[in-house]
Parts: C-alpha cells; sequence; structure tokens
C-alpha cells in the first residue's frame, strides 16, 4: 500500500486543522472585506495571527504524518515559513503595514504551490475530486502574480484580493480536510 494510504489509514488524526485553517481563511476574507479602509494595522495584525496559528497547525500536521506520508517536507516547510513570517509581522507591524502586499503576493504564491504538489500527490493516488486542489493552487499562483506585478495599487484593490484570496484558500483547505476525512473512514471500513 502506498505512502499516503499508510498515512491517512495510521496517522492522520489531525485532518481537522486544516478545516480550522480553512475556517480562518474564510473568517479572515470576511474581516478584510467588511472593513477594507478602516484599520490596516488591524488588517497587518490579524493577517500576522492568522499566519503564525496556520503555520503551527500545518506543522503539527506535517510532522504527524512524516514516517508515512510522501512529500511532507512540503507540509513542514509550508508551516514553518508561516509561522516565522507570521511572527515577524506580529513584532514588527509597522513593516507589515508597508509591505504587506509584497508579503502576501510571496505567501499565496507558496500556497498556490503547495495545493499543486499536494494534489498531484492525490491523483497519482487515485484519490477522488484532487482536481478542486490543483485548479485552487492555479487561481493563488494567478492571484500573487497580479498583487506581485501591481503592489503599487490601492489598498483597496490589494484588499479585495487579499479577501478573495483568503476566500480561495480556506475552502481549498476545508476540502482538502473534508477529503482527508472521508478517506480516513473508507480505511476504518476496509480493517
Amino acid at each position: 500500500m502506498s505512502n499516503l494510504f499508510n498515512a491517512i489509514r495510521s496517522n492522520v488524526k489531525y485532518w481537522w486543522l486544516y478545516l480550522l485553517n480553512g475556517i480562518i481563511f474564510i473568517i479572515a476574507g470576511f474581516v478584510v472585506f467588511s472593513n477594507p479602509f478602516s484599520s490596516y494595522v488591524l488588517l497587518s495584525i490579524f493577517f500576522a495571527v492568522t499566519l503564525f496559528v496556520s503555520g503551527f497547525a500545518e506543522i503539527i500536521f506535517a510532522v504527524s504524518n512524516r514516517e508515512h506520508m510522501y512529500g511532507w517536507g512540503w507540509s513542514l516547510a509550508s508551516g514553518i515559513i508561516d509561522l516565522v513570517v507570521g511572527l515577524l509581522l506580529m513584532i514588527y507591524p509597522a513593516v507589515s503595514m508597508a509591505v504587506i502586499p509584497i508579503f502576501l503576493g510571496f505567501w499565496f504564491l507558496f500556497r498556490g504551490i503547495s495545493l499543486i504538489v499536494f494534489s498531484i500527490q492525490l491523483s497519482m493516488e487515485k484519490v477522488p475530486n484532487w482536481g478542486w486542489l490543483l485548479v485552487g493552487g492555479i487561481i493563488l499562483i494567478m492571484l500573487s502574480v497580479f498583487i506581485l506585478d501591481n503592489p503599487a495599487l490601492g489598498v483597496a484593490t490589494i484588499l479585495g484580493i487579499v479577501a478573495a484570496s483568503f476566500w480561495v484558500a480556506g475552502v481549498l483547505a476545508i476540502i482538502f480536510a473534508f477529503r482527508l476525512r472521508h478517506v480516513k473512514k473508507e480505511f476504518k471500513k476496509l480493517v
């Protein structure tokens, strides 16, 4: 049996962390969209906290599945980057306000690449609906290119793109969580 399926069968007990990540991203998107001009400082702090929590959850998921999951290093690297960047942005909110579009652009780029890697891995394992993660990864990469190409655009445009990107990342994390949960339940039926 493949490494991914062994990991799901025996070690993927933290599938809900991706669900939590998704919910956090969707909430972040609504906060950004509903208050676009009220507080850019609040946005940078909220973004920093969101990155920090998301990174912590992804590190737990990667480490708990390291022995059986092929490519777990991508998840670990993504979690470490989120954790470190979130911590730095919490410590230096003025810096995050000045460079948040660039941070966001590169962060969404890395997130998109991670989703594409996961989707390819799931397709090799014949897990159904893997294409949604691939489409989501491509969308996140396109959004990141737009952000990085136009950092001087108005704050409203950047915030709108940020809100949409959070929603996309959140929905895709939730889809991934429920796919992991479904596959884990199928293994329980077999055992």
